[in-house]
């Protein structure tokens, strides 16, 4: 986490959180204290604290009263907010990786598991099943002053959100989406239960809509607009139909629907 005297980040787990801290600690302005180091530091006015860097919000709460802040101090809370599909994605192969440091559990199983395993069986920075949810809310309240910047339009809502906080000319992360096309290779509608499962508070709050319940929406619309072309252009159609036949043949009018 890291704060100032006007704003707080909360640093949720694999949400371009290390391109946000690059940016808020070489960009906002007065003395800044950054949690996730061994031992206090200080760095002109960067201050380097003991912590966890990804403290949820309620953790948040308890090292802020040490310095005598509470939440409300604060002009704005950011988080990023990112889709748990693409989440689950990019997790799951960073963790394939193999890194030294990554070592534990949830590496286990995603080196031994496939996707739907690693799904079904892996925590997520301790919690099983995972509680990504907890960087946003405490006891299911959000924060009045609390800011959720999404993922997928990271810098368009720094912009709009963040850089009003921010010295001028400070360089914005590189986004890094990942498409559609992606999703389709590692989702079927088993995985894709899956994945609700383990992040049901997003979608059941309505900040990301559920993909198989989208498709399903999708299909709806689709079967909807061709009975309505079922119910009233077809029968239009042989109307006129009809009546052509009857104007270019022999001056009675045939019944279409009764022809084989």
């Amino acid at each position: 986490m890291i704060w100032n005297d006007d704003i707080l980040f909360i640093h949720a787990p694999k949400t371009a959180g290390m391109s946000m801290t690059t940016m808020l600690t070489e960009g906002l302005e007065g003395k800044v204290y950054v949690t996730g180091h061994e031992t206090t530091e200080t760095r002109g006015d960067l201050t380097l604290i003991p912590g966890k860097r990804h403290e949820t919000l309620a953790q948040a709460v308890d090292v802020l009263k040490s310095y005598g802040r509470s939440l409300s101090d604060f002009k704005a809370i950011f988080s990023v907010m990112r889709e748990p599909y693409r989440l689950e994605i990019s997790r799951y192969n960073y963790l394939r990786l193999n890194h030294p440091w990554d070592q534990g559990h949830a590496q286990t199983i995603a080196l031994e598991s496939d996707f739907k395993g690693y799904l079904r069986d892996s925590p997520f920075f301790g919690y099983s099943p995972p509680r990504l949810d907890l960087f946003y809310h405490i006891d299911n309240t959000i924060p009045e002053n609390a800011i959720f910047l999404k993922h997928e339009f990271l810098n368009q809502d720094i912009v709009d959100h963040v850089l009003p906080f921010l010295k001028p000319g400070v360089k914005l992360p590189r986004e890094n989406v990942t498409g559609d096309s992606v999703y389709e290779k590692y989702y079927d509608d088993e995985a894709e239960e899956l994945c609700y499962r383990r992040h049901r508070w997003f979608f059941d709050k309505g900040f990301y809509r559920r993909r198989k319940r989208r498709a399903e929406e999708e299909s709806i619309v689709q079967l909807a607009g061709e009975s309505v072309i079922r119910s009233k252009v077809v029968p239009l159609l042989r109307r006129r139909w009809r009546l052509f036949r009857f104007r270019m043949g022999n001056g009675q009018p045939r019944d279409l629907e009764n022809q084989h």
